[in-house]
């Protein structure tokens, strides 16, 4: 019952931007193959080249991204049984909210995992980079952000919600949803939207935040604390619409159409059954 939303990450700043973006960003998109950690490689390995890293801090951040996309592989393994008890879920006549809470903790617990893993990433990045070469660092990354009145709904957040629109109208062409029936999950799946993109139009806003952490001579713990800790409530935000959202198609839908949804669903899950 959880993600949708895709962030390309970026560097030895993918530790800091990661950050700033939403420490569990990189949890929240699937990996297709290794396509994003091949992203998020190339942009640390263009940071180091302008930072001139050494070959032993190439090893050390290399390590640190590694230790963080193990994490993520653990946890999406883990996952596996979360969309058939979800989708067994939709398929009751109730939307359990027992059953909604202990679905919901197990993939907190997980993003937490990244979460942590991230900050301790962040840690060994600039543990391994000289004084001078974290400023340059945060150069970088200054010169690089894209303009501070540019936000995600600028580009990425017309793109995905199309992708939702039409994705959304295939499946209730498959199910046969009356015009109430659609006016109704529409609306559901419209407000969970807004909720969830309006929390990637502030990153901008702690960017800053995360490149001061990342540059001082040791990493202020309460502050790297207070920015997971916001990000995490970001994500609880964003959960809470997306469980109302649900509820709401749920109650909208017959049992009939439940059954199919799941049945899209299964079909057109990337790893559903492996």
């Amino acid at each position: 019952m959880k993600r949708s939303w895709k962030i390309g990450i970026a560097l030895a700043g993918a530790f800091v931007l990661v950050l700033a973006a939403g420490g569990a960003a990189l949890a929240s998109g699937r990996m297709h193959d290794g396509f994003v950690k091949r992203r998020v490689t190339r942009h640390i390995d263009q940071a180091l080249d302008a930072v001139g890293a050494t070959s032993a801090q190439r090893d050390a951040v290399h390590a640190a991204r590694d230790h963080v996309f193990a994490t993520i592989a653990a946890n999406r393994e883990a996952e596996r049984g979360d969309m058939q008890a979800a989708l067994s879920l939709w398929e009751s006549e109730r939307m359990d909210p027992a059953a909604i809470a202990s679905l919901r903790a197990h993939h907190q617990a997980a993003a937490k995992k990244t979460g942590d893993a991230v900050v301790q990433a962040l840690s060994d990045a600039h543990d391994a980079l000289t004084a001078p070469q974290r400023q340059q660092l945060a150069d970088y990354l200054r010169s690089h952000k894209p303009p501070q009145n540019q936000k995600w709904s600028d580009g990425a957040k017309p793109f995905v919600r199309h992708m939702v629109a039409e994705r959304l109208d295939d499946m209730l062409d498959q199910i046969h949803a009356t015009a109430d029936q659609r006016a109704k999950v529409t609306a559901a799946v419209d407000r969970a939207f807004a909720t969830i993109s309006a929390n990637f139009d502030d990153h901008a806003a702690h960017f800053d935040d995360a490149v001061a952490v990342f540059t001082a001579d040791q990493i202020d713990q309460a502050k790297l604390a207070s920015l997971q800790a916001e990000r995490q409530a970001k994500m609880q935000q964003a959960g809470d619409a997306i469980v109302q959202a649900l509820t709401e198609a749920h109650d909208a839908l017959d049992a009939g159409q439940r059954h199919e949804v799941a049945a899209f669903v299964r079909a057109h899950h990337p790893r559903h059954g492996e």
